[in-house]
Formats: structure tokens, sequence, C-alpha cells
């Protein structure tokens, strides 16, 4: 009976110390509290712009924890992406196989990071950009100009709507390219730039020596008489400038001259176009803001009428 206790009390004994070492340990080794949630949440932006359709960046993050798509936040862009999938082992999800807790329309990322640019001659200063700019990227102070921080602007768009005179819009940031990129950079001349050129004489030799199986001869006549819409749709764009129909030319006609000003053309008028194309956008943005401001008005004014009773003047 007595080794019955003294086993009994060696056993209570090694429960109390191992009780009393969790103890310690839990206190001198907390838990780690961090979540997946927390681990996306430090990934992204935190703009705070809701643009990927949820009121902030935490239930963005909580959502993507359970499986939201990864590729919703605009602000973040590729890089914020490619990190989120590196943390999760996903890949972005097409549209038609999207988690159920995520929006019914959730906005596309953008293709091209974009910034927010105050047309410094129309600001009136009122400051409200720079109160609704949630990384102060808008620097300015009241009734005086402001301006906005490329380099710390995410393109949240949050800016836009309070500015009454509509003088800030969205603008893409590309990286810095010659509108007519060099694709070789040693390029041979016509053989004999000493001599004059004569007239094409129809050979073909040029367009058996072209590694982009164009047609230099119709190209050139073409650009001699700046048709360069038909030009484009004969694949001028896809010449790389290797001086070769240059080389094979017997009438010493400077063929890579005419394709390199037929490209700087094409690529003006692609600019004009985009540029164009931004303008109709910025327009159609300001007309439906101006129409929303204006209902807002007549809304206000319908109630405080409504709840003012008569005036005096209408009696």
């Amino acid at each position: 009976m007595g080794v019955f206790w003294a086993i009994i009390g060696v056993m209570g004994g090694l429960g109390l110390l191992l009780g009393l070492g969790l103890v310690w340990a839990h206190r001198r080794l907390p838990p780690d509290g961090s979540t997946i949630a927390d681990a996306v949440e430090a990934l992204l932006p935190q703009t705070q712009c809701a643009q990927c359709g949820y009121p902030g960046c935490r239930p963005y993050a909580e959502a993507v924890a359970d499986g939201a798509a990864i590729d919703l936040c605009p602000p973040g862009g590729a890089e914020t992406v490619e990190a989120l999938g590196r943390l999760l082992g996903r890949q972005p999800e097409p549209p038609q196989n999207r988690h159920p807790a995520a929006p019914q329309n959730p906005p596309a990322p953008a293709s091209q990071a974009a910034i927010a640019v105050i047309d410094e001659t129309r600001c009136i200063g009122c400051y409200l950009c720079v109160r609704a700019c949630p990384v102060d990227a808008i620097v300015g102070a009241p009734q005086l100009m402001h301006t906005v921080l490329a380099d710390q602007c995410t393109g949240c768009e949050l800016c836009i709507e309070p500015c009454p005179v509509d003088c800030i819009s969205l603008r893409p940031v590309a990286d810095p390219v010659d509108i007519r990129p060099i694709r070789i950079m040693a390029r041979p001349r016509n053989r004999q730039p000493e001599h004059p050129e004569l007239s094409c004489i129809r050979c073909g030799a040029c367009q058996t020596l072209c590694p982009e199986a164009l047609f230099p001869q119709e190209l050139l006549w073409y650009a001699r008489n700046e048709a360069w819409e038909a030009a484009a749709d004969r694949g001028l764009d896809a010449c790389i400038e290797c001086g070769l129909c240059n080389q094979a030319c017997p009438s010493n006609i400077d063929l890579l001259t005419h394709f390199s000003r037929g490209r700087q053309v094409l690529a003006h008028q692609a600019q004009a176009r985009t540029r164009a194309e931004h303008a109709r956008e910025r327009y159609g943005k300001h007309q439906e803001r101006t129409l929303a401001r204006q209902a807002e008005r007549d809304n206000r004014r319908r109630e405080r009428l409504s709840a003012g009773g008569q005036r005096p003047w209408q009696r």
C-alpha cells in the first residue's frame, strides 16, 4: 500500500512540474498570434481605396485568406499580385472561377500603372484633395496651388471625386521608351552615300533579303507618297531596320531612311490617338460627375423646401 501511494505522489509531482513548465513557457514564449490575413495585409498598399470591391485593405486581406482572388488591387499593381502569389502559392484566377465571397463585379486590375495629375492652372486651392489622399501624396496649402508627388501616388482615384473644379485626372505611367526604338544598334546605310539615288528597277533583291518577309519596294512607294495607313497595313512597323535592303539595292536607294521616318510618323499617330481617347474618357467622367453633383444639389434643395414649408414670397 505504501508503494502505491509513493507512485501516486511521484506521478502527481511530475504532472505539477510539467504544468508549471508549460505556464512558464507560455509566459516567456507567447504563441504567434499572426494569421494569413495579417501577412496578406502587410503586402497590400494600404490605400483603403475600396477599388478591390471591399471596404478597405483589411477586409480584402481576410477575403484573400479565405480564398478570394489575389489580383483585385489596382494600386498594388503586378508587384503585389506576384508577392501574394509567392506568399499563398496561388495564381490569379479567371473571372468565372472567383471565390463566392468576392464581389459580384470586381474591378479588373489595372494593366498599366496610373497616377493622379493636377491641372495647376485650374486648381483653386480648396484643400479637399489633400484631405482625401490616404497616402499623403498631394502637397499644398489652403488657397494655394496643389501638386501630386508622383513617386508616392498609388492611383487610388479618391482625390478625383472631391475636386469641385475637376482639375484632377489619372494618367498612365509607362516606362520611358523611345517613340521609335532602335532595334539594331549598328545599322548600315546605303552602299555609296556619295552617289545619287537612281530609280527603282523592281529587281526584288531587297525583298529576298528582308528577314521579316516584307515588301520593301511597296513600302518605299507608300513612304514616298506618305500613305502611312497603307504602309502600316503592309507591316511597316514590323521593320527591324537591319539595313540589308540598303545593301542589296542596285539603285543606291536609302530605303532605311524612308522606313525609319515612316515608323516615327506611325508612332506619333498612335500617341495622338491615345491622347485623344484619354481626353474623351476624361470628358465623359467629368460630365458624369457634373450631372451627379447637379442632381445632388437639386435633391437637397427640394428637401429644404419641403422641410421649411411655404416661403412668405411664395404666398
